[in-house]
């Protein structure tokens, strides 16, 4: 394959798109007149990096979606994923004062989506959360929302509730399966809903099943269900749900409610008491406590080694990201005394995953592409931030090309050469970028119709995703394009 840099374009990409805010490496004011533009290319080296080796703890997931199920792949190896996760009560809920019983309690797992067989048989399993795990969630303790964890120092041993399933239901029938509201929206959600009603609850939090649990703790004292802290300390810690058994798809989960049916009484026109049902749901939401882990096998290691001199891999989730090292040295040396006006950076997806090889089932496409400083990784998600163009960039994926395309490198380079420019040795990982799949989360509703919703959260990519890099070589080159400007010489 030959990627071929064309200086007209270039140029074009100077005169007509040309960063809003350039910036300077050295310092001139001159006239317009006595300012020449030029283009120059540097190539840029990149590599495969296992996620485990730069984030040992795994990645930072603070989000209201789940992920569940274990596949092997052919490439990539095995690769499993379960979660806790807490539900909450609403402000001041309360059942009807004529609560005779409670009939049922599920827990009901809603998925949008998800990735492998449609039809391989599967097994969920679900314990409790101990109410001693010393999970503090005030905001103050990130180490909590990552995806490595060890389930038995959060649980109780006990399993309350178990499943078979299969990512696609056979048993919906189809008019229930493409059934639609006056709006054309489907109505039928998939979901995977475990029934704890006649579990026997661990012995350390009371006695009984389920359904008189929570019906104990209510007759004891209603204020254990007046808010989501009240019931997650006084009934219901949280859940643990995994994979027991069966391998093939891994579920990725919207929702996630604790549903409890009930019967109560009410008068009936004649003054006589009648038996009324109903039913309510606690759900998990990005407010409460959820972690997902993941675990992906060693087979991931071989896509670092010198078989794969020519590309770079991204896999997703927490498996493998691509480090880029920019020519930092290079450019300060031959521009120090220009202004830089644009610097870009293209990388081209390969349409096959693995070279001269179809596979059986395409993993997607990563779609969004974070592009940041090494050091800064932990920070950014840590602390919820947003791309700034300085530090950080995003790109979508372009399907047309088959590229991911980052412009205005040129305030990172000038951001860094001022951090350094005073000084005579270089910090660790100072020209070093990752590259990071991540999803993005906009506002709900575009303040202006004609244009898109801003962006308000960027957080890692959790689906099972995967991308192959065109990475270059010595007669190929993969190249960062440099526009700059420099006085008139006289």
């Amino acid at each position: 394959m030959k990627f071929k840099f064309l200086a007209a374009a270039g140029f074009a990409a100077f005169l007509y798109s040309c960063d809003d805010s350039t910036t300077g490496i050295g310092n001139f004011v001159a006239d317009a007149d006595e300012i020449e533009a030029y283009a120059k290319t540097y190539n840029v080296d990149t590599k495969t990096v296992l996620v485990k080796d730069i984030a040992p703890e795994g990645l930072y997931s603070r989000t209201s979606s789940a992920y569940l199920g274990k596949i092997t792949d052919e490439d990539f190896g095995e690769f499993t994923t379960d979660f806790i996760t807490q539900v909450y009560c609403p402000e001041d809920f309360a059942y009807p004062e004529t609560l005779t019983k409670i009939t049922s309690t599920t827990l009901e797992l809603y998925y949008h989506s998800y990735y492998g067989d449609s039809v391989a048989p599967m097994q969920a399993s679900v314990k409790l959360l101990r109410n001693d795990t010393g999970i503090i969630d005030d905001g103050k303790h990130p180490d909590i929302y990552y995806t490595t964890y060890t389930p038995e120092d959060y649980v109780y041993p006990e399993v309350i509730g178990q499943k078979d399933y299969a990512a696609y239901d056979n048993s919906v029938s189809d008019s229930v399966r493409y059934a639609t509201d006056d709006n054309g929206d489907l109505t039928y959600y998939p979901n995977i809903t475990i029934d704890l009603s006649n579990q026997t609850v661990p012995q350390e939090i009371g006695s009984g099943n389920f359904n008189q649990y929570i019906f104990d703790k209510y007759k004891e004292n209603p204020e254990n269900f007046k808010d989501g802290a009240s019931f997650i300390n006084n009934v219901l810690s949280g859940f643990y749900v995994y994979n027991t058994s069966g391998e093939g798809s891994v579920l990725y989960i919207q929702d996630i409610w604790l549903r409890t049916r009930f019967e109560y009484t009410m008068k009936d026109s004649e003054g006589n008491d009648s038996i009324v049902e109903g039913s309510t749901a606690f759900a998990a939401s990005k407010e409460i406590y959820m972690r997902t882990r993941l675990q992906n096998d060693e087979k991931l290691e071989e896509f670092t080694g010198a078989g794969h001199s020519n590309e770079t891999y991204l896999k997703t989730p927490a498996g493998l990201w691509t480090e880029v090292t920019l020519p930092l040295q290079d450019i300060y040396d031959e521009l120090s005394t220009d202004t830089l006006n644009s610097v870009s950076l293209s990388f081209t997806k390969y349409k096959d995953t693995i070279e001269g090889k179809e596979r059986e089932l395409e993993m997607g496409t990563p779609q969004y592409l974070l592009l940041i400083r090494k050091n800064e990784v932990k920070d950014f998600f840590e602390n919820n931030q947003n791309a700034d163009n300085q530090t950080s960039f995003l790109a979508s994926y372009n399907s047309s090309s088959n590229t991911y395309t980052f412009s205005s490198l040129n305030r990172l380079i000038s951001h860094i050469f001022s951090e350094i420019r005073n000084s005579e040795e270089r910090p660790a990982d100072w020209d070093k970028l990752l590259l990071i799949p991540v999803q993005i989360e906009r506002e709900s509703e575009s303040t202006n119709s004609s244009t898109e919703a801003q962006i308000i959260g960027i957080s890692h990519d959790l689906e099972v995703n995967s991308a192959r890099l065109f990475r270059g070589n010595d007669d190929n080159p993969l190249q960062a394009t440099v526009i700059y400007t420099r006085p008139h010489e006289e």
